[in-house]
């Protein structure tokens, strides 16, 4: 698993990043690319690493990368690489952790706090002259940071009743919170009534044909190019995943010096934004390093791209406004797009044939990255579908109105 820590040479504060795969395709990104994100917490380029490449007793190299200044009493973190508008200073008898910077889902801390504040932020030392925090406001405010993906209007909230006694500033975002809470009181009393037996038949109907036409698909991959593969791929996934209303192909949005362009984007019934990434069932998952198996280069890729598409949206407003205009032409009038934390999903290659070696690296794979991206293989597609149909058929032998009156 890849891993961070932090460390101290001279007057810098090193970034020390091991990859998870070995350091070949984050030195060729950094080589060919504006940045590389990583954790969506450090946006690290090639000028800001150094020149060593330590290894430890494992032989795992690690790429150090300078990220911030060390002065008499604060150091200075560099707000390109954490993409911040004002300057955030630690004390230095801050001990840094990766923890300090990243939240659940890899939701960047500082830049949240950046949102809600209007000055740079000083953290601990002499902090009353420089009208930050203490250090243990500091840790109180990590203990209680938002554990899940909740909307930014609620991570702003939690934050602004934490800071809010020394940035004024903040006390807007928790009655945005709860005019927010409000609205959503009123429409959660709008439940749905139990489904028909009649619609569980069509549901039935609906999830037997997507899983007969998925296996002719899998039979024939070689003589379907990747389009119309992807249409009929997404038009499946739209069953799996009934949240979501609109599913968009190749919606360009700004990502630096060069736009950003996934698959798919897919906005659910409250306007939330994900994002769908498709590649066909002959990709290789999985490939040998040292004495485990990793994902291969196609994979990781894939991984990575989208992590830089959701890295973007986070960080660039013009990002979330190109989206969000193309994305409101498709949706009912008076629908808000809302580009908060987006999710992954990427669907790639076959899993049938693995070992149960490979089949428990390969999960702790997707476990590693569950926060960002859900990843599947077009087995584990049809796995989903063939037990949503044995449910399904359960239904439909049993009246389900009955059911529900007992």
């Amino acid at each position: 698993m890849a891993s961070i820590s932090f460390k101290y040479l001279e007057d810098k504060l090193i970034l020390c990043y091991t990859p998870v795969i070995g350091l070949d395709d984050i030195t060729k990104r950094l080589d060919t690319e504006d940045g590389v994100p990583i954790k969506h917490t450090f946006w690290v380029t090639k000028h800001l690493l150094c020149n060593d490449v330590e290894e430890d007793n494992d032989g795992e190299e690690t790429l150090l990368f300078h990220i911030g200044t060390v002065g008499e009493a604060y150091t200075q973190l560099d707000s390109e690489v954490f993409n911040t508008d004002h300057s955030f200073y630690f004390g230095n008898e801050i001990k840094l952790k990766p923890e300090m910077f990243t939240a659940y889902r890899n939701i960047s801390i500082l830049r949240k706090i950046d949102e809600v504040i209007e000055r740079d932020f000083y953290i601990g030392g002499d902090w009353e002259n420089h009208n930050g925090i203490s250090k243990e406001i500091f840790y109180d405010l990590l203990k209680k940071f938002p554990k899940t993906a909740e909307l930014d209007k609620y991570a702003h909230k939690r934050i602004a009743s934490i800071i809010k006694d020394y940035f004024p500033e903040c006390d807007k975002y928790e009655a945005i919170y709860e005019k927010l809470i409000e609205s959503r009181n009123g429409s959660y009393a709008l439940s749905s009534s139990p489904l028909s037996e009649y619609n569980v038949q069509i549901e039935l109907k609906q999830f037997t044909v997507a899983y007969e036409e998925l296996k002719d698909m899998l039979n024939q991959f070689e003589v379907i190019d990747e389009p119309q593969w992807q249409r009929k791929i997404h038009n499946i996934l739209q069953l799996l995943y009934p949240k979501y209303i609109c599913c968009a192909r190749e919606i360009k949005f700004y990502g630096g010096k060069k736009d950003k362009q996934p698959d798919f984007l897919l906005v659910d019934a409250n306007g939330f934004v994900d994002i769908l990434e498709i590649k066909k069932a002959d990709v290789r998952i999985l490939t040998q390093y040292r004495n485990n198996y990793v994902a291969t280069r196609e994979i990781s890729g894939a991984i990575q791209q989208i992590e830089k598409y959701i890295f973007c949206l986070n960080s660039f407003d013009k990002a979330k406004k190109d989206v969000s205009n193309k994305l409101a032409r498709l949706l009912p009038e008076g629908m808000e797009v809302k580009v908060i934390n987006p999710q992954g999903i990427l669907l790639a290659g076959r899993s049938n044939e693995l070992t149960e070696e490979q089949k428990q690296d390969f999960e702790l794979i997707k476990r590693q990255y569950k926060h960002v991206v859900d990843i599947m293989t077009y087995d584990d597609l049809l796995f989903r579908l063939g037990n949503i149909i044995k449910s399904l058929k359960l239904k439909v032998s049993v009246n389900p109105i009955e059911k529900t009156n007992r």
